[in-house]
């Protein structure tokens, strides 16, 4: 199964006198069994992309079509969104109930809704024997991250998107969500990632989206991205760590660089043109 946008524009305050471009003729296909990272500076669109991939923005113009039935309506029933900040989400006096409340719209008998609830919290690591008669809102704010994760989780859909899912976070936890997309990732579902955490995206992504004013800069393997020093360079964002080191190694002593690069598993390929 795929998700593809073909030209897809958004403007917001369209016919007003000063609308604004959020999106500009973007072409992007997703796939199950993917991880893909979007990375850009603030105000490039990378949350816009999220919703409409989502079926929550209605493009301006363009196409976004769930393969193989070209349908853009059956978005809704295959793509889970997370949004940046979790607490939006919660509405329900248990955690249990608020990640019951998808599942009980679908229709689902009570046993499968305790099946799909009681899976969902495991699989994030929030086992309901503990937490699921917590007050949502009572949550540290890595367990309530890993909340709404379940939320979507529980309703079986094959494509997940996060926004900003490590934000404000502790590094333990940090590699708690990093887990836990890699274990989705593995089982399967196609999953998009906003983030300014750029190792996060490296260690995570096989793809990387690079996204200025709107548009995609780059669309590539993600060890192509982040050995382009200049492509990084002209929209202001730093290499993660190892790569950094890796490409001020290579100018100092190409050979030097590999053997480092080897022993710190930091990829090595030359930026495409």
């Amino acid at each position: 199964m795929r998700i593809e946008l073909s030209s897809v524009s958004v403007t917001y305050d369209e016919g007003m006198p000063s609308p604004t471009r959020a999106l500009s003729a973007v072409d992007l296909t997703l796939v199950e069994g993917e991880c893909v990272a979007v990375v850009g500076p603030a105000g490039s669109g990378k949350t816009t992309l999220l919703e409409v991939i989502a079926g929550l923005t209605r493009p301006s113009s363009g196409r976004v079509v769930w393969s193989p039935d070209g349908s853009a309506a059956a978005l809704r029933t295959n793509v889970g969104l997370v949004h940046q900040f979790p607490e939006a989400q919660f509405f329900e006096e248990t955690v249990f109930e608020d990640v019951a409340f998808g599942p009980k719209r679908q229709g689902l008998s009570p046993v499968e809704v305790h099946e799909r609830v009681s899976a969902a919290l495991a699989r994030v690591g929030l086992p309901p024997e503990e937490f699921g008669e917590r007050a949502p809102l009572s949550l540290s704010a890595g367990e309530k991250r890993r909340g709404a994760i379940a939320a979507i989780l529980a309703l079986g859909r094959p494509f997940l998107l996060l926004d900003e899912p490590t934000a404000g976070l502790d590094p333990a936890t940090r590699g708690r969500i990093a887990a836990l997309i890699a274990n989705e990732v593995e089982a399967g579902r196609g999953v998009a990632v906003v983030t300014h955490d750029l190792a996060l995206a490296a260690g995570l992504a096989s793809r990387t989206l690079v996204m200025s004013e709107g548009s995609i800069l780059a669309d590539r393997e993600t060890t192509s991205v982040f050995c382009d020093d200049a492509l990084l360079g002209r929209i202001g964002l730093e290499p993660p760590p190892r790569y950094a080191l890796v490409a001020e190694l290579r100018r100092e002593d190409p050979e030097m660089a590999a053997e480092i690069g080897r022993l710190l598993g930091a990829p090595l390929a030359e930026p495409r043109a």
